[in-house]
C-alpha cells in the first residue's frame, strides 16, 4: 500500500511537471506571436505613415505648382492685356476690347484647368489616407484573431492535462482501493 502510495504521488510530480512544461511552453509561443504580431503592425504603421506623408508631400507640390502656374498666367495675362492695350490705342478701341476680352478669357480658363488638377490632387491624397485606415484595421483584426487562436490553443492544453489528471487519480484510486 505504501508503494503504491508512493508511486501515485511521484506520478502526480511527474504530471504536475509535464503540465507546467507545457503551460511553459505555450505562454512562449503565445509571447512569440504577440511580439510578432506587434512587430507587424509597427511595420504597417510605418508604413501607412510613409503613404500619408506622400500624398501630402504630393498634395502641397502640386498646389505649389498651381500657384506659379496661376502667378505666371497672371503676369502673362497682364503683359499681354498691357500690348493690346498698346495695340488698341494704335488701331482701335473696339480692337483693344477684343484683344483684353481674349486674354481675359485664356487666363480664365487656365485657372479652371488648375483647380481641376488640385481637386484630383486632393481626391488622391484622401484615396491614400482610407487605404492605409484600412490597413491599419486589417492588421488589428488580424492580430485579435492570432490573440484568440493562442487563447484557444491555451485552454486546450489546459483541458488535456486536466483530463489526463483525472484519468490517473481515477486509475489510481480504482486500482489501490
Amino acid at each position: 500500500m505504501i508503494h503504491l502510495k508512493i508511486n501515485y504521488e511521484a506520478s502526480l510530480a511527474i504530471l504536475e511537471r509535464e503540465v507546467e512544461g507545457e503551460l511553459l511552453s505555450t505562454v512562449a509561443v503565445a509571447a512569440a506571436a504577440a511580439v510578432a504580431a506587434a512587430a507587424a503592425a509597427a511595420a504597417v504603421a510605418v508604413a501607412e505613415s510613409v503613404a500619408v506623408a506622400l500624398a501630402v508631400a504630393l498634395a502641397l507640390a502640386l498646389a505649389v505648382a498651381v500657384a506659379v502656374s496661376v502667378a505666371v498666367s497672371v503676369a502673362v495675362t497682364v503683359a499681354a492685356a498691357t500690348a493690346a492695350a498698346a495695340v488698341a490705342v494704335a488701331l482701335s478701341v473696339a480692337t483693344a476690347a477684343a484683344a483684353v476680352a481674349a486674354a481675359v478669357a485664356v487666363a480664365v480658363a487656365v485657372a479652371v484647368a488648375l483647380s481641376v488638377a488640385a481637386a484630383a490632387a486632393a481626391l488622391a491624397a484622401a484615396v491614400a489616407a482610407a487605404a492605409a485606415v484600412a490597413a491599419a484595421a486589417s492588421v488589428a483584426v488580424a492580430a485579435a484573431a492570432a490573440a484568440v487562436a493562442v487563447a484557444v490553443a491555451v485552454a486546450v492544453r489546459v483541458a488535456e492535462a486536466v483530463a489526463v489528471a483525472a484519468f490517473c487519480f481515477f486509475v489510481l484510486e480504482v486500482f489501490v482501493v
